[in-house]
């Protein structure tokens, strides 16, 4: 059974931005806004940016049994929308209708409606006779299911055999354009296919394409793992494709027109975006910030895994300057591997990547040009979001608005960022390690990250905190995070850990100044709430000590359970956590 202690702090400090402070928000909690802390296990979270600053989250949901996919909006300024079901909107309402039944990463894929809402894609077993089929359903941004849309969601496709891991995109008139594997053809691993389909903003599968689908790809052997982006009128595909048997796969791509046919100006069955020697595997995809994209793989053509990159034309031609396997990212790391993709704004793509040369996998990043070349003001190797002594994976990427990026990932157990500016430094407010965007206890772990408000991100992932999974987020500033600061980098700044603790009648607080400053020391409950402010003003260099007797700002005693003590200094914040006993 989960404890009923969630572990989220209110922050309300200022942050260090290019020597000045700046206020921080006040409603996103140290160590991250929970969304979903039901019953049972939330998995598999994706994001969306609700257009005003906020994002939107949608998740695999097993609270109940048959399972659910849930959504939940969290504001730009960290709360949970009121309007939305405290842990979120389940949009199957019916027994039979959510006997979702996952295969693997079977979970949902979000876009934006473009008005605050969003519409989710997922795989659904609720026919026993033809397998996993593909549904949609629209939630409003009032947190209210479309009305206009079918209850439980629009059948996407239901033809035989599987159809798993979709893809969405917006096709930029409050519908979108759905992307998946299909398996129609057979049941073996060479009958996958890919297929695509428009489901109109009313809920309506757009009547000008086939019923289950316009066939992307049907080549020999295997196409799967597709990512879509739009396009003009349409939308772009890639995925991996074995058609080549050379051995080892490859990466096509393919666009498909609102008209629901393929565009008859590229290849059928798609435009080889890399056919090189060996295995080309893991495309991702952005737009060029026109009609065409760029796309970046994992390419071990010369034996050894690297980053390679193309830029496919809406036209299906490769882009002029572009080589015809793919320009090369970066070839000079060990094992570099899962590249992820942003915007930087103009025409050009920032690409993040696993590298294992130092003997355990940290992340780096290069800026491309739209003419292929790699930025030169950026380190050759590509610069290095981090320098840590453990493996980093999960990587996620979000533009920062300013022609930088910034980066979220797994370490270990914990959530960390890093912001690369458009010159190719390291954002100096952040350390070399990156910064922690959750370390709480138990494991953080497959974030999801988009790009939210001037200059800031928000994240999210599925959290173990409580025992089970549940889905939490956190926004991320240009120059700092809401959240958990390291307690290496305070310059002298020092709370030193609550003594007793566990805590019965009375507790000591001890901090260190290294000059004189304005503190802020108080404590706040596992709800986010303040309890009582125990010291606010000057305080003189050295240590000082407070004392607190377990009672609220109204005298009360407070209850038996988790709490913390946050210290506000020169702009920085450090929290330690304690329990109270009865």
């Amino acid at each position: 059974m989960k404890s009923q202690w969630k572990l989220v702090v209110v922050l309300a400090g200022t942050l260090v931005l290019a020597g000045t402070t700046r206020p921080s928000s006040a409603a996103w909690p140290v160590g991250g806004r929970a969304l979903c802390t039901a019953a049972g296990d939330q998995l598999g979270p994706t994001i969306v940016s609700d257009g005003a600053g906020g994002a939107i989250v949608t998740w695999h949901d097993r609270r109940d049994s048959p399972f659910n996919i849930d959504v939940q909006h969290v504001l730009a300024s960290g709360e949970v929308d009121a309007a939305w079901p405290a842990n979120g909107r389940a949009l199957l309402t019916d027994q039979l209708a959510h006997s979702i039944v996952p295969q693997g990463k079977e979970f949902p894929s979000i876009a934006s409606d473009g008005a605050g809402g969003a519409i989710v894609a997922w795989p659904d077993a609720r026919n026993a006779i033809s397998g996993l089929d593909l549904f949609a359903h629209h939630v409003l941004s009032t947190g209210a299911l479309d009305p206009a849309w079918p209850v439980n969601g629009a059948k996407v496709c239901s033809a035989n055999g599987e159809q798993g891991t979709p893809v969405v995109t917006p096709d930029g008139a409050g519908g979108v354009f759905v992307a998946w594997v299909d398996a129609r053809a057979g049941s073996n691993v060479g009958d996958l296919d890919v297929f695509a389909q428009h489901v109109l903003a009313t809920g309506v599968v757009d009547p000008a394409w086939p019923a289950n689908g316009v066939a992307v790809s049907t080549a020999p052997a295997a196409q799967f793992g597709p990512a879509i982006v739009g396009s003009g009128s349409g939308a772009i595909l890639t995925w991996t494709d074995a058609r080549s048997g050379n051995p080892g796969d490859d990466v096509y791509a393919q666009r498909v027109l609102r008209t629901g046919v393929v565009d008859p100006a590229w290849p059928v069955n798609g435009r080889a975006l890399s056919a090189a020697p060996r295995t080309q595997i893991g495309p991702r995809i952005i737009s060029d910030g026109g009609s065409g994209a760029f796309v970046a793989w994992t390419d071990d053509r010369d034996g050894t895994n690297h980053i390679y990159a193309q830029h496919v034309l809406s036209s299906g031609l490769i882009a002029a300057g572009w080589a015809a396997n793919g320009q090369p990212v970066s070839v000079t790391g060990q094992d570099e591997v899962s590249p992820v993709l942003a915007s930087d704004g103009a025409t050009g793509a920032i690409v993040a990547w696993g590298d294992a040369t130092g003997g355990h996998r940290n992340l780096r990043a290069r800026h491309l040009l739209a003419s292929g070349a790699l930025d030169p003001a950026w380190p050759a190797a590509g610069v290095a979001l981090s320098v840590a002594d453990t493996d980093e994976v999960n990587q996620v990427i979000a533009s920062d608005g300013a022609g930088g990026a910034i980066v979220a990932w797994q370490r270990a157990f914990d959530i960390v960022a890093q912001h690369v500016l458009a010159s190719g430094a390291i954002d100096p407010a952040y350390p070399a390690r990156g910064r922690a965007v959750c370390r709480f206890p138990r494991l953080q772990h497959e974030p999801d990250i988009v790009a939210a408000g001037t200059n800031g991100a928000i994240v999210t992932w599925m959290d173990t905190r409580d025992g089970l999974h549940d889905i939490y987020a956190l926004q991320v500033l240009e120059a700092a995070i809401v959240g958990v600061p390291d307690r290496t980098e305070q310059e002298g700044i020092a709370l030193a850990r609550p003594n007793p603790n566990p805590a019965r009648g009375r507790i000591a607080l001890h901090f260190d100044l290294p000059r004189e400053s304005s503190v802020r020391l108080a404590i706040y409950d596992a709800g986010g709430r303040r309890v009582r402010e125990l010291a606010s003003g000057t305080q003189g260099p050295g240590a000082h000590s407070v004392s607190w007797d377990l009672r609220d700002e109204a005298g009360h005693a407070v209850a038996a359970g988790l709490y913390f003590a946050q210290l506000e200094a020169e702009g920085r914040v450090v929290v330690r956590r304690f329990s109270a006993l009865k």
